[in-house]
């Protein structure tokens, strides 16, 4: 399953489409980046520059999870 992170901007947005177009299973993890869940420890252990949209397939390469930060 993936995690997306993301927030209702235009970029957040993108990846929503991108997943829905390409029929793979998500769940969406909201980070209200108004009240700054961005800088929460637990996000920057997955996006260490505090940039949304970012990803987490937890059936990564080897079985193991990987983490992507789209975010610029």
């Amino acid at each position: 399953m993936i995690d997306l992170y993301s927030a209702t901007t235009p970029n957040g947005q993108k990846i929503h489409i991108m997943l829905e177009e390409t029929g793979l299973e998500y769940r969406v993890v909201w980070i209200d980046i108004g009240k700054g869940d961005q800088f929460a420890p637990e996000f920057l252990a997955i996006s260490p520059n505090n940039k949304i949209p970012a990803i987490v397939d937890d059936d990564g390469p080897g079985g193991g999870s990987v983490s992507v930060c789209i975010g610029r």
